[in-house]
């Protein structure tokens, strides 16, 4: 699916963008079915909590902001779970990590118009930590996403660090010092996307995103993949850790 440039990217940079990856099509179909599953099973919030928003955003707005997460939106629509089969999803994630992928979770992420809630600088290892490098999150953008939307923002290159020590709590999201790592302190790169991109980035890449500033939601799907040959951290090698295989055969112990 990918080109030997989109994979040297994705080596190099620790995230590559794929365009139009998802038909019009497909991509009405989703946009539809996600619409009605918000509608009905959709919470809205503030967003991540910590100490991290007195950094990212002012103090009127650190009580305003909004969000609306879901986790697993194929347990309430059909058309949702038929995209862990995508044929050009995962046959993108095959050309990044191998021929075996193991699906580990897909979750919305919804910033309503006017104050949609921004993301701290970060990695997503500490949220889903594995062991391996051979994790790929790919985001599905259900709307364009111009850059005063929120779009994502990630530090080119920054996955070759592998996991590095979180900010964590029962009272905040995982983040990075902010004292070190912030917008202001260090460079990323904003990612404006199409609907029907897909971004595709390491969990080791550190990424945030801004606040959503339009007049528009700006929707996307997070998708989580691995190599089958990963596992949690934590479990023994041997433990059974089983989820849905989208491509190939799972060993019944990593090599």
């Amino acid at each position: 699916m990918l080109t030997e440039e989109q994979i040297a990217a994705y080596r190099r940079d620790g995230y590559v963008k794929v365009e139009g990856l998802f038909s019009a099509d497909e991509l009405e179909a989703l946009r539809s079915e996600m619409g009605r599953v918000i509608d009905e099973w959709g919470t809205e919030t503030k967003g991540w909590v910590g100490p991290w928003r007195d950094r990212y955003l002012t103090q009127k707005e650190r009580e305003t902001t909004k969000a609306v997460f879901m986790h697993n939106p194929h347990f309430y629509s059909a058309a949702w779970g038929r995209v862990l089969f995508h044929p050009g999803l995962i046959g993108s994630v095959r050309d990044l990590v191998g021929p075996s992928i193991q699906w580990h979770h897909t979750c919305l992420h919804a910033k309503p118009p006017a104050l949609g809630t921004p993301f701290p600088m970060h990695q997503d290892y500490p949220f889903y930590p594995h062991d391996g490098p051979d994790f790929v999150d790919c985001l599905l953008h259900l709307d364009d996403t111009p850059l005063d939307s929120g779009a994502l923002c990630v530090v080119t290159g920054s996955h070759t660090n592998g996991p590095m020590e979180h900010i964590t709590g029962p009272e905040t999201a995982p983040h990075l010092p902010t004292d070190e790592y912030h917008p202001e302190r260090v460079d990323s790169v904003p990612i404006q996307a199409k609907a029907g991109d897909v971004i595709f980035f390491s969990y080791y890449t550190i990424h945030w995103s801004n606040v959503n500033r339009t007049d528009q939601w700006r929707r996307s799907v997070r998708f989580g993949f691995h190599n089958s040959e990963m596992r949690p951290v934590g479990k023994e090698p041997d433990e059974p850790y089983n989820n849905i295989i989208v491509a190939g055969f799972k060993e019944n112990a990593p090599a």
